[in-house]
């Protein structure tokens, strides 16, 4: 929170020693009110028949969840000020937001094409902090009680990150990028534990027909992203931990599209690497000092509970730290 926080809004605070902070508190519930409810979820399922889709968004703007719609005006207030003020900008992403504007007044485009509009950049703001927190941190979850059960693995990634350490003297960014196994634990953590579960969608420009099932142009394809992960075509025992699968030799022989944790293509998760360094970067830090074994009522089961786009562990993780 406190790194997306910087990164996203300029914001610097350690949210971690004041939980009841009235912005940490609004992006937590924020979350769980987006992108879902009965009127959203039978709008997905009508996105060709524009006549019903549009009065159920409405119907779920004016019965769902409001906290997402309060974050966003709050942003908005954030991004007016800055633009009245500009003694106040920082380097961060709603200032890059805000740099890409064009006003309703301009008609220049320019040679970057086209330009944001104010709701534009609100609403992206928005999403990218509200995204780049939660699923980091369930990601880390799932990842560190992957880490805690198989002990073998473990120690691997201890020599691994003491190694690193060692030949170049800090976890610095490159040290943390150039630890090829915690990643093929982190990618085989998430293909078993996506956070993001329907997050890889598609909308047809064109009418087009795909092994006999007709697709009309406007609707909106969703990815089950968890089922494509644990198909057994493409991952042979699929309930079995092995970060081998993800080695350069056999990542080489996958289909490109088997796994799809930060989604595919150009339009992949716009925070996929710096997701990836957070979460290698404190599991590293926590391997250089601590031994992490499972708590007794974690029974080596990591259930997944979903709200919104995400999932969530729902037992946990219960894990024990032992210093070194």
């Amino acid at each position: 929170m406190d790194y997306v926080g910087r990164a996203a809004f300029g914001i610097d605070h350690f949210f971690q020693r004041d939980l009841a902070h009235p912005f940490l508190q609004q992006a937590i519930e924020a979350l769980p009110g987006t992108m879902c409810g009965f009127f959203h979820n039978l709008a997905c399922c009508t996105s060709t028949l524009r006549v019903l889709t549009a009065p159920l968004l409405w119907l779920n703007s004016k019965f769902g969840d409001f906290t997402y719609a309060t974050f966003t005006n709050q942003t908005a207030k954030v991004a007016e000020l800055r633009k009245k003020n500009p003694s106040l900008p920082k380097a961060d992403i709603l200032q890059a937001l805000i740099d890409a504007e064009v006003t309703d007044e301009k008609t220049d485009t320019g040679r970057n094409g086209k330009k944001l509009s104010f709701d534009d950049v609100c609403i992206n703001s928005t999403v990218l902090f509200i995204a780049g927190f939660e699923t980091t941190a369930t990601a880390l979850s799932y990842l560190i009680f992957n880490i805690a059960k198989h002990p073998a693995v473990q120690e691997k990634l201890r020599t691994e990150v003491i190694n690193a350490v060692g030949e170049s003297g800090n976890l610095d960014f490159a040290t943390t990028m150039n630890l090829k196994y915690m990643k093929q634990v982190f990618d085989e953590t998430l293909r078993q534990h996506p956070p993001g579960v329907t997050f890889t969608t598609r909308t047809a420009v064109e009418d087009v027909e795909y092994k006999g099932v007709k697709i009309k142009a406007g609707m909106s394809i969703m990815a089950p992203t968890y089922q494509i992960q644990m198909d057994p075509r493409h991952w042979p025992n699929p309930e079995e931990f092995d970060p081998d699968r993800f080695s350069p030799e056999n990542r080489a022989r996958q289909h490109p599209m088997a796994y799809q944790a930060f989604g595919m293509g150009p339009r992949n998760c716009l925070g996929m690497r710096m997701a990836i360094l957070e979460a290698i970067y404190t599991a590293a830090r926590i391997l250089l000092k601590f031994r992490l074994e499972l708590g007794n009522s974690q029974k080596g089961e990591m259930k997944m509970d979903y709200y919104s786009t995400v999932s969530v562990p729902a037992n946990g993780p219960w894990i024990k730290f032992h210093q070194i």
